[in-house]
């Protein structure tokens, strides 16, 4: 499993998933997305202190013009 849903799921700790971001590949990126990816980057970095990546679904359309 991708160590990003691990973390979503609770597996492992956030403190874990920083220390192990480095080491994603393309592969493990394309499973959670980039966007989803980035960020956890930005987490890491310290750019914000949110600590869940939550993805907008409607009926499988993303409204972007939504704030």
């Amino acid at each position: 499993m991708n160590l990003i849903r691990q973390y979503e799921f609770g597996i492992i700790t956030i403190e874990e998933l920083i220390n192990e971001l480095w080491n994603f590949g393309p592969n493990a990126i394309n499973e959670v997305d980039e966007n989803c990816f980035q960020f956890y980057i930005d987490r890491a970095c310290g750019y914000h202190e949110l600590d869940y990546y939550v993805e907008e679904r409607s009926n499988g359309i993303k409204n972007r013009n939504c704030k």
